[in-house]
């Protein structure tokens, strides 16, 4: 059993803070829920945090319409301070003051050159944007948290928190599930492989028509565009398929 801190950072619930509560905890429109949101755009049981070898996680339990992780659709994911839960027009923060702070502290000491950013598109992040319009926030909101939080710093300085860093790869798996793994991860190897081989790189041309100007593009035929398309349908494919047998598992046990 693990602690978690949940902020309702917009939507009907807008301003409840739940502290320091004990996992499981389910959040949905239904009453038998934890966290109960009175938004239409709620499932009845539409995810759950809990904890597992010392990671909390989240579960999205078949929800209509789906439960996003810093602007991206998730099924289950491992959840860190400062992440942002979408699900309907409700949107939370998972973790403390001072969970985040110490996470945005360890972030800023971290190389991050390799980490993508998660949903930059998202209304999550028009929604953080809200208050960190201008250089620095200057109106208080009247939420203590968001004081808390935003008061003071540059919207730059929580975009750490929404990147996705490389993740290191399961430890421990056993021999028939690490062919598996071995071999899925071969196949992404060896497709990218030959993409990047049949890329051409074309010398950017400067105003006076001449080659050799800094910069320049690269290009790829139309055949391995639809290759490329093709591995990125597949990668999305499988991340459904391998989350949802235990996906229908953890909602059977919630309701």
């Amino acid at each position: 059993m693990a602690l978690v801190t949940l902020r309702i950072l917009d939507g009907p619930e807008r301003g409840k803070a739940f502290h320091q509560i004990a996992t499981p905890v389910s959040i949905g429109r239904e009453e038998g829920n934890f966290i109960q949101l009175n938004d239409e755009r709620v499932s009845r049981y539409h995810l759950k945090i809990h904890e597992n070898d010392g990671v909390i996680l989240l579960t999205d339990l078949q929800s209509t319409n789906g439960t996003r992780v810093n602007g991206e659709v998730v099924h289950v994911w491992q959840l860190r301070s400062g992440d942002i839960i979408s699900a309907g027009r409700s949107v939370l923060m998972f973790g403390s003051t001072e969970e985040i702070a110490a996470r945005l502290a360890k972030l800023n000491r971290d190389d991050l050159s390799a980490s993508v950013p998660m949903g930059i598109d998202g209304e999550e992040f028009q929604y953080l944007e809200h208050y960190m319009e201008g250089s620095k926030l200057e109106k208080l909101s009247s939420h203590l948290f968001e004081v808390e939080i935003f008061r003071g710093l540059f919207k730059e300085e929580l975009a750490p928190l929404h990147l996705l860093a490389p993740p290191d790869p399961p430890t421990d798996l056993p021999p028939r599930q690490l062919a598996q793994m071995m071999e899925f991860l071969q196949y992404i190897l060896i497709r990218l492989r030959y993409l990047t081989a049949t890329v051409r790189s074309e010398p950017l041309e400067s105003k006076n028509g001449e080659e050799g100007a800094e910069g320049g593009k690269v290009s790829l035929s139309a055949v391995q565009w639809q290759n490329l398309l093709d591995l990125y349908a597949r990668i999305a494919k499988h991340l459904e398929s391998v989350t949802e047998p235990y996906v229908h598992d953890s909602y059977e046990k919630v309701v």
